[in-house]
């Protein structure tokens, strides 16, 4: 099966992006729900410090909840199976003209009324040292819009390589007077869509602000041609063993 044709290819080239909806079904993203509860379960009690979680204060009570688990697939028969699942792996190849090898695999939990936002920025700048053509695969397994904090793209601007920043702070997003006057578009996506970017394409989110969670699970692949850049060190990987 064609699972990105040729029109959606040649958008991708164009925007740095293309959505594929509807790829997975609701039985599907059941099971990735369950997953989802159950890698959470694992990683808990929720602690500052802890290897792989990003966590965040609850707002209404201090707690913590979770914001992102990285790695996963080490952890999660399910999710480490739909690493390599064709919906995913023959857009990215043919994105990218050749066999894709795994760079990268996080959840991001974006929990209800305090997922925080994220600023503008590029991956790749965080990825140089690594590879050169990032693709990534955001797996919705809960529809993603305005109220809780959808992606935002900014269209055409990954056809200008990497752009310029401000520092390495907490602060660190684009700074680039290419960036002005140009609108982002808002990922409103359901659950089973796909969205497929560049890692020089600028994106952000805001807050979840709804009673909603906004989870996705993202993958990001470089060209074989490029080696093999998995990421994580083997100590973090042992961790939860």
């Amino acid at each position: 099966m064609n699972y990105l044709t040729d029109e959606q290819l040649a958008s991708y080239h164009r925007d740095g992006f293309v959505a594929l909806p509807g790829l997975f079904s609701r039985e599907e993203i059941d099971q990735y729900r369950d997953a989802a509860e159950a890698l959470k379960l694992r990683v808990s009690p929720l602690e500052p410090g802890k290897p792989r979680l990003q966590i965040e204060p609850e707002k209404d009570d201090g707690a913590y909840c979770l914001r992102l688990v990285e790695p996963l697939i080490d952890l999660s028969p399910v999710f480490e199976e739909l690493a390599s699942d064709p919906r995913i792996m023959e857009p990215v190849q043919k994105i990218l003209g050749e066999k894709a090898l795994l760079f990268e695999d996080k959840i991001n939990f974006k929990p209800p009324r305090t997922g925080s936002a994220f600023k503008l920025h590029q991956d790749q700048s965080y990825w140089n040292e690594f590879a050169q053509s990032i693709v990534s695969v955001f797996v919705h397994i809960d529809r993603s819009d305005l109220e809780n904090g959808c992606l935002q793209v900014l269209p055409g601007l990954h056809r200008c390589g990497e752009l310029t920043f401000t520092d390495d702070g907490p602060d660190h997003t684009i700074s680039d007077d290419r960036v002005t006057g140009i609108a982002p578009l808002d990922m409103i996506m359901e659950e089973g869509d796909i969205l497929i970017f560049s890692s020089f394409t600028p994106h952000a989110s805001e807050a979840n602000r709804s009673e909603r969670v906004r989870r996705a699970i993202i993958y990001s692949y470089n060209p074989e041609s490029e080696g093999n850049n998995y990421r994580y060190s083997e100590e973090l990987l042992s961790s939860y063993h």
